[in-house]
């Protein structure tokens, strides 16, 4: 919990039990979890939990950057995930919600080319792939 307090204090933001175990579950999960998942993981822990609390947390933790957000194309809900030290993409099961996170980037080289082309220059980008893990297809 130590590494989670000083990322909150490092963004300003105050240490409070709903913010530390949103980010020590977040980083513990193999991929995605949205605002009712994390309620009904953290509502047992912590009493007194509200859904607009984690809500209201999710938010202010994503206007920090230490989580990011997705909406997925088949669930069309909001899912999170702890925002990652190095910049990755995802492939995401269409299936099974399997999230497979990529580190290669494509989109550097052509973002550089926007900016040598267009003189536009790009600071930041997303790039998530959908289709069907191994095991779904």
């Amino acid at each position: 919990m130590k590494m989670y307090k000083k990322w909150l204090k490092d963004t300003q933001l105050k240490v409070t039990p709903a913010r530390l175990n949103i980010l020590k579950t977040l980083d513990q999960a193999d991929g995605f979890l949205t605002a009712d998942d994390l309620f009904m993981t953290l509502k047992p822990k912590i009493n007194n939990l509200s859904l607009s609390t984690v809500y209201r947390a999710l938010d202010q933790l994503e206007a920090v950057k230490l989580i990011e957000s997705a909406t997925l194309e088949n669930k069309k809900e909001v899912q999170y995930e702890l925002a990652h030290t190095k910049h990755a993409h995802h492939l995401i099961c269409l299936s099974c919600g399997k999230v497979i996170h990529i580190h290669e980037c494509p989109v550097h080289d052509f973002a550089k080319s926007m900016n040598n082309q267009h003189h536009f220059k790009v600071t930041s980008h997303t790039l998530d792939l959908y289709g069907y893990c191994e095991d779904c297809q």
